[in-house]
Order: C-alpha cells, then structure tokens, then sequence
C-alpha cells in the first residue's frame, strides 16, 4: 500500500483499470481530498510510453471546462508516473446503462450535448480523448451533468491491445473505436464524435451497434458492416436524432459532423424541439395558434391550388391537343394538294419521293398516300407499297370537319399517335386519299412538364404560406402568452403585476384592461377591513352554538 506521493497522502485505493490505479489522496497544503491515479508498473516499462503519458496529461491539465475531469498535478513515483485529478463524486455510465438498458430521450440527448461540447474544446486544445466509452462518462448525481474522465491516459496508442485480447472474453474499449482507429490510421476529433455516436446510439437503443463474439468479428463491424439503423431498433426516437447517429457512425470521417460544435448545435435543435413538443403534451391536446393558423392556411392553399392545377391542367390538355389536331389537318391537306397531280397521272415515283421527304419531320409516325382503289402508292414504311390500306383499330373520332377526319389511335408499339385522313381531290373529285398519323408524345411531354412546374408551384406557395403564418402566429401568441402570465399571478394573488408593453391594437387594449382589472381588485382589497380580534372568538361561539 502506498503512503503518499509527493505531498499528497494516499488514503484508499478506490478503483483499478487495466492501465492504472487510483487512488483517493488529501492535499494537505490546501486542505483539499483529490484523486490520484497512477499509471501500472508494467505500463512503465516502455520510457516513450511514460513520457507521452506526461506529455498528453500536462495538456489536460490546461483544461478548464465544466464537463472535463480536471487535472491538477504530474509527477512521477520512482519510475511510475502519476496524475492529481478532481475526485468526482459520480456513478460512471456503464453503470447506469447495467442498472437501465437505455436512458430518457431527454437526459439522453442532454449527455450527448455536454459530451459535444468537451470534445469540441478538448479538440480546440490539439487533444484526442481516442478512448471515449461509457466507464470514462461520469453521470453526476443530479442525473444530468456529467464530466468525461481519463484525458490524459485514455488517449495513448496501444497498437497490440487487439493482440492481447482472448477469444470468448467480453469486448469492451473495442466497441467504441472509430474505423480509422481500428486500422491503425491518423486519428484526428471526428475519432471520438464516432465514438460519441456508438454511445448516444447505446443510450436510445438499449444496444450497442457493434456486436460479436470475437475481436476479430467486432473490428470487422466497425470497418465494414452498417450497424443496425437506429429507427428499426428504436422507432420511438425522432427522426432527426436517427439522422444524426447516423451521421456520427459513417465510415469515412469527412462524413460525420466535423467538430463538436456542430454536433452540439444539431443536438440542442433536437433537445429543444423535443422540449417543446414535451410542454405541449403536458398541456392535454393544447394546440397552439401558430399550429392552427399555419395547418389552416396551408390546408386552405393547398386545396385552391390542387383545384387550380385540376382546371388548369384540363384546360391546357385541350388546348393543346386542339392545337395539334389543327396543325395536323393542315399538314394533311398540304400533302394531298400536293399529291393530287402525281396520283391522278399515276406518277408513284413522285409521290414516294414526296412521301419520304415529308416523313423527315420528327413527330409524323406514318404517311400513307392511297389511290381511288385504297391501294397503297407511298407510305413511310416500304414494305407496305401496293398493298390494301388496314385502318388502325381501336380509333376514338375526335373531329370531322373541314374535309379532315381526326382519330385518337394507338400503334402497334403501344403509343398514342393522332391519326389525320383526307381526300385527294382533283377538280372536286377524290382521286385518293392520305393517312397521317402525329405521335403525341410532345403533347403528353408539355402537360407532364406543366403539371411538375405547377405542383412545383403549390409547394412552394404552400411553404411560404404555412412558414409566414408560423410566423405571424407566434408574434400573435407572444402578447396572448403576456396576458396569460398576468392572470395566472392574478390567481396567485398577487395584485401588483402589471403589463408594461403598450400597443395600439385590440391586443393594446386588452393589456389596458388588464392593468385595470388588476388595479380595481388591488384597491378593493386595501379597502376591506382589517379583521378584528374578536372575530375568531364569535365563530367559535357560533360553531359552539350549533354543534350543541
């Protein structure tokens, strides 16, 4: 047992590590009851081992953060060295996690904000903890502040750790390593926002995300493998949270968040939102008015612009297929006029000429030119000269007008196509007839176009809808939650508050009244007597009186 080291007297030993010793020691120069801890005689064995120890230790040292153990003093006893650090009155994590699997959302998130914002200074300082885990979190008695222990020590490379581990024993540090620290690579901060994340990970879950029976298995986990995603494991967690242990246990470090700060700020937003969700709760169905307004107004868009869309898109639709239908009768009659000269004098070469030049435009699906007898004399397809015209089935009429007559048809390949069949005349007598068939894809591709760009459209005038009545609402129900307050201290009896804000609207007017009110019940209450000394007695009386 060891007396004192330094001028610091060993009291008890009151906790041992695979690394070292701690013991509770008294200062006796200030009066003051400490810890010390002191590395393992076999740990002290390698002299660039101890001198990295000292090193990263007096770093620590420098530290002043609530959330950080602090190290007071470095030394060395013969050829161990040691540390003087803030003895903690504190239960470590995994001892709580053993007690309970996983902690309240809440106290949960508020450890992960704490445990942020110690690395971020920690990492400020140019020191890794690298060693990050549940037993190095000491959960402060209040149940809510913690202090990471262990700087100094934990963060020393071990590179044969893995080799000295056996088979079939329970993993512990291991679980907790980043991958780049598993491959023995450069470790930087981002190292322990990994391990940070495993842990928060822990605590809504109730598991761990890495697990196996071997070392072997385990490290190949945490290099390759995607742990189980927090939401099967936990559906109850809120999906931000998910996205940002998610974030925190990426593989590649330029992934994860950062710097402490940053997962900092991202666990308030979610503590805070959690907060607030929570007060609503507790407030039996309470639905704000910024709630109200914004699901109303936004409801209220949404169905104006859904029914605007619906008139517009029908609109749209039948001006445009009115539009091709026009465009493509007059295409069809250009083409018979221009065929009726080589159909009446027989000159098939012409009008297969003519047919292929005309079928060069890129929405023309098919040219047909028949004779008087229905015989095909110039088609888009080759193959189909000389034989009897087959009309396309099924055909939907659209129009018959102006010598033209539209059909909606579908091709053989499945697609739509407008299908447009004209006389040829000559002298006002047919001399054959043609068969042109528009694709409508173009057709179908603008409506598609529209309707994205006006769904496009209704969301964002639905934000902004809902995002400035949000607003609005919560500016409306800062003055309602002034007046609020003021009854409730009304109630409490204290008749002395009064609403300072003034305002020139009926919200102004309602604070005028308050201050009234509020003064009325002040002076009626100075007006009313004081109660006598007697008073008591005649109830007494009274009470007598009657209980006889």
């Amino acid at each position: 047992m060891i007396d004192s080291v330094g001028r610091y007297e060993i009291r008890e030993l009151i906790g041992e590590g695979a690394m070292a010793q701690v013991y509770k020691a008294y200062d006796p120069q200030i009066g003051r009851t400490l810890a010390c801890k002191i590395l393992k005689e076999e740990r002290s064995l390698d002299e660039e081992y101890v001198t990295r120890f000292l090193r990263e230790a007096k770093a620590a040292g420098s530290f002043v953060h609530p959330n950080i153990v602090t190290v007071y003093d470095v030394g060395r006893l013969g050829d161990r060295p040691y540390i003087i650090i803030e003895l903690v009155d504190g239960t470590p994590l995994d001892e709580v996690l053993r007690d309970s699997a996983k902690l309240p959302t809440t106290q949960a998130l508020s450890i992960g904000v704490q445990l942020a914002k110690a690395l971020d200074y920690a990492h400020a300082q140019g020191v890794v903890h690298r060693d990050i885990k549940p037993s190095n979190i000491l959960l402060l008695p209040d149940g809510h502040d913690i202090k990471i222990a262990d700087f100094g020590i934990a963060h020393i490379d071990e590179p044969d750790a893995t080799r000295h581990t056996q088979a079939g024993t329970v993993l512990g540090t291991p679980q907790y390593m980043s991958p780049e620290q598993v491959m023995g690579a450069r470790v930087d901060g981002r190292s322990d926002l990994f391990s940070v994340g495993v842990i928060l990970y822990q605590l809504f879950a109730g598991r761990r995300p890495f697990n196996a029976d071997t070392m072997a298995t385990l490290l190949y986990q945490i290099t390759r493998e995607e742990p189980p995603p927090l939401g099967d494991v936990a559906p109850d967690v809120p999906i931000g949270l998910q996205h940002i242990v998610g974030k925190l246990l990426s593989k590649q470090a330029d992934r994860r968040f950062q710097s402490g700060s940053e997962l900092a700020n991202a666990l308030e937003r979610e503590l805070r939102a959690l907060t607030d969700l929570n007060e609503d709760t507790k407030r039996q169905g309470f639905i704000p008015i910024s709630v109200r307004w914004t699901a109303l107004l936004a409801g209220l868009v949404a169905v104006t612009m859904a029914v605007s869309i619906f008139f517009i898109q029908q609109k749209q639709s039948q001006t445009l297929i009115q539009f091709a239908v026009d465009s493509g009768a007059s295409f069809a009659k250009f083409i018979a006029v221009e065929s009726a000269i080589p159909v009446l004098s027989q000159d098939w070469v012409a009008i297969e000429t003519f047919v292929a030049e005309a079928s060069r435009r890129e929405t023309l699906d098919y040219l047909v030119v028949l004779d008087h007898r229905g015989v095909i004399r110039g088609a888009t397809d080759a193959a189909m000269i000389g034989q009897t015209y087959a009309e396309p089935v099924p055909a939907e009429l659209h129009s018959d007008s102006g010598g033209v007559r539209t059909s909606f048809v579908e091709l053989p390949d499945g697609s739509d196509a407008f299908d447009f069949r004209t006389p040829i005349l000559f002298q006002n007598q047919e001399v054959g007839s043609i068969r042109l068939g528009l694709s409508r894809a173009n057709v179908e591709d603008v409506e598609r176009t529209t309707l994205v760009l006006l769904l496009a459209l209704a969301v964002a005038t639905i934000a902004a809808v809902a995002v400035v009545s949000f607003m609005l609402a919560r500016l409306l129900a800062r003055p309602i939650n002034v007046a609020r307050d003021g009854l409730e201290e009304v109630t409490l009896g204290n008749y002395d508050c009064r609403i300072s804000q003034e305002r020139k609207d009926e919200l102004g007017a309602l604070f005028t009244a308050f201050n009234k009110m509020v003064a009325s019940l002040e002076n009626a209450r100075q007006r009313e007597p004081a109660p006598s000394s007697s008073a008591p007695a005649r109830d007494s009386t009274a009470g007598s009186r009657e209980s006889q």
